[in-house]
């Protein structure tokens, strides 16, 4: 499961988890009644978050683990890496 930071219409903003975009996408306007900005197969506005952040639409929650905490704290910063940019990293 890939956590996603997407831009609403509205220009709010949310984490939501999925196998792909387009799947956190469908997950987040299923849940917030809201469209998600861009088109319904590209350009949706969205991408990738190395961990968690808030506010969260939907997330996984493991069997055995549970959720994976809000460590991301500057989505805005993150967005579209795979990994903290931050020295030292959120996690931290």
């Amino acid at each position: 499961m890939t956590g996603y930071w997407l831009t609403f219409t509205d220009e709010t903003k949310g984490y939501c988890e999925g196998n792909s975009l387009f799947d956190a996408k469908m997950i987040a306007e299923h849940i917030t009644k809201k469209k998600v900005a861009g088109g319904e197969y590209e350009d949706i506005a969205g991408e990738i978050l190395p961990y968690p952040s808030t506010p969260v639409i939907w997330q996984f929650t493991h069997p055995i683990h549970g959720k994976t905490p809000t460590f991301c704290h500057s989505p805005e910063k993150c967005k579209g890496r795979t990994a903290c940019p931050s020295h030292p990293a959120c996690t931290s």
